[in-house]
């Protein structure tokens, strides 16, 4: 059974996404907030090889700039040696608040 990341390269992990999302502005003129779960796997080495929204923002235009932003952010920072797995499947929240 694959064990949960740490919270230390959980936190890296969404700042390095973080630092490649856009908020598109056709969202932000019609005030379109929500969440996306995004689902990946990567290599050992952080390459991003797959990826599905595991559950929708409710806005199509979010969720396509969650895949945008997950190609842009390839590769990430390399998972630790205690998380198991080759590839590394992870899912993550991604916000997107006008707030």
């Amino acid at each position: 059974m694959a064990r949960r990341p740490p919270p230390s390269y959980v936190g890296v992990l969404l700042a390095a996404l973080e630092r490649h999302k856009e908020y598109p502005s056709e969202a932000r003129w019609r005030r379109a907030e929500g969440t996306a779960v995004l689902r990946f796997a990567m290599r050992r080495d952080g390459t991003i090889i797959g990826w599905r929204i595991e559950r929708s923002s409710g806005h199509e235009v979010l969720d396509t700039a969650v895949e945008r932003m997950i190609r842009r952010a390839s590769p990430l920072p390399a998972p630790p040696p205690e998380l198991a797995g080759d590839p590394v499947e992870l899912s993550v929240p991604v916000r997107f608040s006008l707030r």
